[in-house]
């Protein structure tokens, strides 16, 4: 992990929203979905608990 993907994680946070912390963050959802993916695969721990209207930060996130 890098400097970038907590920068992808903490916006996430702060925006509550893939969607929209993509468009801060100037990237598209589908590479910020992916990233994070990556990151949770790489700690083996889900940083976020998604349904369809929102997003939450799981203890790990934070």
């Amino acid at each position: 992990m890098d400097i970038k993907d907590i920068k992808y994680i903490s916006t996430i946070v702060e925006m509550a929203s893939f969607s929209k912390a993509s468009k801060k963050l100037y990237i598209s959802q589908p590479a910020l979905s992916q990233s994070i993916r990556r990151i949770e695969a790489e700690l083996g721990v889900p940083l976020f608990a998604r349904d369809r209207t929102k997003v939450v930060p799981t203890a790990a996130a934070l």
